[in-house]
């Protein structure tokens, strides 16, 4: 039998796993319907917030669910040297636009290195970009480290 140990992260640590990840999955629900998708962000440590800039395609199914969720949830992971850690963000979506932006907040989201891959039917020269913050009302992290069998 493997044995897990889970340690609570606290904010200074939360931290600094944050700013050193690029990418979380945001998870949006409707109803009985959810809708999770990779993004890349940013995370400013003053105020615990995450900003997105997400790309909107014709008939997009994000933009259904982010102009019907209340709250969302983000969660950042990554297996460490220390083992797996992840942190959670949750709170309500707030669409921003860059002239209500802090200026290092809104230059951090126009230089989001976005992983290359294609997710989207439309050419890029197509997508309509936005920011989101998620305005993070919990923020808790856990690291996971496998002991020793028993």
């Amino acid at each position: 039998m493997v044995d897990t140990q889970h340690k609570q992260m606290n904010s200074l640590e939360i931290a600094e796993f944050v700013n050193d990840q690029q990418t979380g999955v945001l998870s949006l629900a409707s109803g009985n319907d959810s809708y999770s998708i990779p993004v890349s962000f940013v995370f400013k440590e003053e105020d615990q917030n995450v900003y997105l800039r997400l790309g909107y395609g014709n008939d997009s199914t994000k933009r259904e669910f982010v102009d019907q969720v209340d709250r969302a949830s983000f969660v950042i992971y990554d297996h460490t040297d220390d083992g797996w850690k992840s942190v959670l963000a949750r709170g309500p979506l707030e669409k921003l636009t860059e002239t209500n932006l802090d200026s290092s907040i809104a230059q951090a989201v126009r230089n989001l290195r976005i992983p290359y891959f294609q997710v989207f039917d439309a050419e890029y020269e197509d997508l309509e970009f936005h920011i989101v913050r998620i305005n993070a009302t919990e923020l808790s992290g856990i690291v996971a480290r496998q002991g020793g069998s028993a």
